[in-house]
């Protein structure tokens, strides 16, 4: 080999080597929660699913236990194009995504199941090109349980055992709306104050989806515990426009399915914690009362007659009667 050959040999292959470094991207997801919670579970396992569908093309950064930014500050991020991909509650997007508002209506989904359908299909279509107006690409939701009331003197078997609760529930218009329809009063807590209400007598009943009723302790003082299950809003994995832009269709799909496979890992990962969950409060004592249990169809009609309120347009009642109609 010529000196002039091995020289243009080696550019070549420092070309080549600069190629790939170049081609290596890390992605920085931001998540609230700490180590070890199911959500930070299921985005490390998409990271080194990603890096094998990507063949190393694309790293997932994960940035747990709020170190760059809580979920509201995460959506602006992502708006702005100043971050590449968060986790968010459905809630945080509320103000920018109409659809969302029509999800928080109580007793809109008969079970997850009807949920996920739901969310499959043509509504989950105006969520993503809602998202997609303000920035963002809706990758995949995660499972969040869905949310009953809990009490300390007796259980919620039917509408009349609403009256004269004092129930706290999150600072949510359409919560404060719900509990007074029902013939209860609403009270506004922060979460971690929650227990010494219980106790002080502030309130009797509160309202989670199981595993933070137990991982909370709540369970401990409010023994009652019926699945009425009111409310299921996901979680919801977003990546920002702007970066979106800038990845290849292969790269793009490898994402997407990292994040689909994600999700239904983390869908079984929620539903176990929810048996166990379920199953230490009744051990140690709590009254679980199941669906079946309790007189639905008295309490829903009342929550009902709250939609109107909340559906702006023709538009709104035609997605929400398409939702209920879905099988």
């Amino acid at each position: 080999m010529t000196g002039a050959t091995g020289i243009r040999a080696l550019c070549a292959l420092v070309a080549c080597l600069g190629t790939v470094v170049a081609e290596a991207r890390d992605l920085v997801l931001a998540e609230v929660h700490p180590s070890g919670h199911i959500l930070v579970q299921t985005e490390e396992r998409m990271g080194s699913h990603l890096a094998e569908l990507s063949k190393g093309e694309l790293q997932l950064q994960l940035k747990n236990n709020g170190a760059l930014c809580n979920e509201s500050q995460c959506w602006e991020m992502i708006k702005a194009g100043k971050l590449d991909i968060a986790r968010i509650n459905f809630a945080e997007l509320s103000k920018d995504l109409p659809a969302v508002k029509l999800m928080s209506l109580p007793y809109l989904f008969r079970s997850r199941e009807h949920m996920w359908r739901v969310l499959g299909g043509e509504f989950g279509k105006r969520l993503a090109s809602e998202a997609e107006q303000h920035g963002a690409v809706l990758l995949t939701y995660y499972d969040s349980g869905t949310r009953s009331f809990y009490t300390t003197k007796k259980p919620i078997r039917n509408l009349a055992d609403f009256s004269g609760l004092r129930v706290r529930i999150q600072n949510s218009p359409v919560y404060k709306d719900l509990i007074t329809q029902l013939g209860a009063t609403p009270v506004v807590l922060p979460y971690d104050k929650v227990a010494d209400a219980f106790k002080s007598g502030e309130i009797d009943a509160a309202e989670n989806n199981a595993p933070s009723y137990v991982s909370s302790g709540h369970y401990k003082i409010a023994k009652y515990y019926s699945l009425d299950e009111h409310s299921a809003v996901p979680e919801v994995l977003v990546i920002s426009t702007k970066t979106w832009a800038t990845l290849s269709p292969a790269q793009q799909k490898a994402l997407q399915a990292a994040a689909t496979d994600s999700s239904e890992y983390m869908r079984k990962l929620w539903a176990d914690s929810e048996v166990q969950s379920l199953a230490k409060a009744k051990k140690e004592g709590s009254v679980i009362i199941d669906k079946s249990q309790i007189a639905m169809s008295g309490i829903e009609g009342f929550a009902v007659k709250l939609y109107s309120k909340y559906m702006t347009d023709s538009a709104d009642m035609e997605t929400v009667l398409a939702i209920l109609r879905t099988k």
